[in-house]
């Protein structure tokens, strides 16, 4: 969706509303029920502070209790870190975070296209990727067939190539960052050579579709379990030659591998992990970027994010109300 017709959708609380309404995203007239009398209710304009609001207002003469429309959708009705209902922002002003956030901008662009503060942004784009992670929580398991899935492994921090270079300071331990006062000259090679640990992330591709898992190792059996999860029986396996690939035909694979040390691609079997390695450095570039500054134990739902978007390229926005709609009305 185009920037000019999403801002015609929330040019007003009217378009807005409706809009929603349509996407089965708020509470209507149609199906909403007072909850002191039980009648029906009708869309009602309130004013309120100076600005004018739609709610749903009771028809039954006595009673006219009014309703948020947000009432049957959590996802507007954003609960703050004290567990209360806290939603300061229109409909509006919501979905215009929402837009952003699926055109994968970053929260201090977002910060300065809306004028909301970084505690917002932050919070809002939080609650944008518990969609991605419940439709996560949904899959089913890919592959099939003559289907191929290449697999393979990644240090996701360790963006070094051949072990040389310089670490970004996102990629060290807060440890082992230098102090800026610290001599140039004494200290100039520290950031050199050193070893990283973790996160190890693997991943899994077909043609379509990639899933990445954060593992604390890469031995047999933390590989092996993700397979069988993740891939239909029957799928082809391509890989590499690490060992902890080895047995994988016994649960009903066909495993092909490629000697990486010889061949891109293995001139017998044609296996290679082409796809699945050229997805690493987007991944890198793309979520240690937006998780510079944040707690490490937030990976697991940059990589869903990843996922997510990955499988909804075409619409993102519409994809997201979409699943909105299935996660939280």
């Amino acid at each position: 969706m185009l920037a000019k017709d999403f801002y015609s959708i929330i040019s007003s609380d009217e378009s807005t509303t409706n809009f929603l309404i349509s996407k089965n995203l708020v509470a209507n007239n149609e199906n909403a029920e007072c909850i002191k009398c039980g009648s029906a209710m009708n869309l009602y304009l309130r004013k309120e502070r100076g600005k004018e609001r739609r709610v749903l207002r009771c028809k039954r003469k006595g009673c006219q209790t009014t309703q948020t429309l947000r009432k049957d959708n959590a996802f507007w009705t954003y609960i703050d870190k004290n567990g209360r209902l806290n939603s300061g922002l229109s409909l509006s002003q919501q979905l215009e975070l929402v837009f952003y956030w699926t055109q994968g901008l970053s929260n201090k662009t977002i910060m300065s296209l809306t004028g909301r503060s970084s505690n917002t942004v932050c919070d809002w784009m939080n609650l944008c990727r518990d969609i991605p992670l419940k439709m996560f929580e949904k899959r089913n398991k890919f592959g099939g067939p003559d289907v191929i899935i290449q697999v393979d492994e990644c240090l996701l921090r360790g963006s070094r190539k051949n072990h040389k270079g310089r670490y970004r300071l996102a990629d060290l331990p807060s440890e082992n960052i230098e102090d800026e006062n610290d001599d140039p000259l004494e200290n100039g090679k520290k950031n050199y050579g050193r070893r990283m640990d973790g996160p190890w992330v693997f991943g899994l591709c077909d043609d379509s579709e990639a899933r990445y898992f954060v593992v604390e190792k890469r031995d047999k059996q933390t590989l092996h379990d993700i397979i069988k999860r993740e891939v239909v029986l029957g799928s082809i396996i391509h890989s590499d030659g690490w060992p902890a690939y080895n047995g994988i035909a016994q649960y009903g694979f066909t495993h092909n591998t490629v000697n990486h040390s010889e061949n891109f691609v293995d001139p017998l079997t044609q296996a290679h992990t082409q796809r699945i390695e050229s997805l690493w450095r987007p991944l890198r570039l793309k979520v240690v970027k937006n998780m510079c500054g944040t707690s490490p134990d937030l990976l697991p739902r940059y990589l869903m994010e990843t996922w997510w978007r990955g499988i909804n390229k075409s619409d993102l926005f519409n994809a997201f109300l979409r699943d909105m709609a299935e996660v939280f009305v």
